[in-house]
């Protein structure tokens, strides 16, 4: 049979997982929205290839403008992902700590907040 407080240990291990997994779905989404931004600059690119043979001055130095802006906005894009990433990934890694330092406050917060939404859902 086992204790309260094993129990207790059981449910940190778990809540300090469950912060992990959100970590890996966030890095994931995130990956994930990187790779449709980068497929939208890659379309772009490739239309601006395609209207480089044309020999309009105009269209040449819009042209450049447009890479130029590209790649600015490519590497603005790609280090938000990779801030947000690393914010996610000390967001759940400061979560886990906190949890298996703080096993009693942490499952005295999961029951406050339960009671609290049981108390809300119990009112409709």
């Amino acid at each position: 049979m086992s204790t309260t407080a094993e129990h207790l240990a059981n449910g940190a291990e778990a809540m300090g997982e469950q912060a992990r997994a959100a970590g890996e779905y966030a890095d994931d989404t995130l990956r994930r929205k990187a790779g449709q931004l980068q497929k939208f600059f890659d379309d772009v690119e490739e239309l601006l290839r395609r209207v480089s043979d044309l020999g309009d001055r105009d269209i040449s130095r819009l042209r450049s403008r447009l890479e130029s802006s590209i790649g600015h906005v490519k590497d603005a894009a790609r280090d938000s992902a990779q801030a947000a990433i690393d914010s996610t990934r000390r967001a759940a890694e400061a979560t886990d700590g906190y949890v298996h330092r703080n096993p009693w406050t942490a499952i005295g917060a999961s029951a406050a907040i339960g009671v609290l939404l049981g108390a809300l859902l119990s009112r409709r």
